[in-house]
């Protein structure tokens, strides 16, 4: 038996620091206070520096089914994400499942709308039957509106609305935030962490961008490929607030995709290879840095109040998970 000492570091457990939630790779650092890697933890913690609970922020479940059984241990927080689906795969109906379930874990949001003016924004939460009333009321809902300027006859949009939309343009009061120029990408950045700052959205909530290709319409491409870039690293980066954009699959090839502009790529595909006479939708995580994901399609259904779910069990869970983009035999990195 060796004579060497037992270091913090254990092949299936390692111990992990009391301040920064990490492992710890050699001896801990130990004081009142608890475990610490290094003197930096142990100095921010005397100073009443706190990180409790780091996987909170740094790993969060998305709350759709589907993504969960494919990214097991959460999504990371700082990540920019490109939702992708062709017409008819519910990318829109996931975009709004994932702005619930975070209103489901008591956190905010906000949604920038190039697709659809406030209201219609807000009518995909109740066709789902998830009543966001409450939460517009609790001030914890913020959506941009980058719509209704685009409108020709705006005052004539405004005027024929029906009766429950005005009661949903009412309730939503303040959560409304006008954007003058929405082809002004400096101005609609510059909105959005303005928004954030009121929400006091820091390593929590979510952010979703409704839709790319509408943007992608509006702007010059290398404008887009900008205001991708200054977001991810002014939001996700900066604020450890996670971004889900939308964008069709069969869009421009001018939305950006490179790793230098996105964490992450979700994919929703039609799957009538699978039944001809069915119209089946499938999902699947081709990208997602920094966390283990499973590289396989899952078969999804929509079921109103239940969203998105897997309508065929993965077929291999115990399948190689992907890292980083690559294989993967020890889970996943930090």
């Amino acid at each position: 038996m060796s004579g060497h000492q037992t270091t913090g570091r254990t092949d299936h457990h390692p111990l992990r620091c009391d301040h920064c939630g990490y492992p710890i790779p050699d001896e801990p650092i130990s004081t009142d206070g608890g475990r610490f890697c290094s003197t930096s933890c142990t100095e921010a913690t005397e100073s009443g520096s706190t990180l409790s609970d780091l996987e909170g922020y740094k790993r969060v479940p998305s709350g759709v089914e589907p993504i969960d059984s494919l990214v097991p241990n959460g999504m990371p927080a700082d990540a920019f994400v490109l939702v992708s689906g062709e017409e008819g795969t519910r990318r829109s109906e996931l975009l709004t499942e994932l702005a619930w379930r975070a209103l489901e874990r008591g956190e905010s949001i906000a949604v920038v709308s190039y697709a659809n003016p406030p209201t219609a924004t807000l009518e995909r939460f109740f066709e789902n039957d998830w009543n966001v009333v409450p939460a517009l009321e609790d001030g914890r809902v913020r959506i941009l509106d980058c719509f209704t300027h685009r409108l020709a006859d705006r005052e004539g949009f405004l005027e024929a609305r029906n009766e429950w939309t005005e009661f949903v343009s009412d309730a939503a009061g303040d959560a409304i935030v006008d954007v003058s120029d929405p082809g002004d990408v400096r101005e609609v950045a510059n909105t959005l962490l303005g928004t954030l700052e009121d929400l006091e959205m820091t390593e929590t909530g979510l952010v979703v961008i409704d839709s790319l290709d509408e943007l992608d319409a509006l702007v010059q491409d290398q404008l887009v490929h900008n205001f991708l870039k200054d977001v991810r690293a002014t939001v996700c980066k900066a604020r450890y607030v996670p971004i889900f954009a939308g964008v069709s699959a069969t869009g421009n090839e001018s939305v950006p995709d490179d790793e230098y502009v996105v964490d992450g790529i979700v994919d929703l595909r039609l799957a009538d290879h699978l039944e001809p006479e069915a119209r089946l939708s499938q999902l699947a995580v081709r990208k997602l840095i920094g966390a283990r994901f499973l590289p396989q399609w899952i078969t999804v259904e929509y079921e109103p109040a239940r969203g998105l779910i897997a309508s065929v069990p993965p077929a291999d869970t115990a399948r190689t998970p992907v890292v980083d983009g690559e294989p993967s035999q020890y889970g996943s990195r930090r």
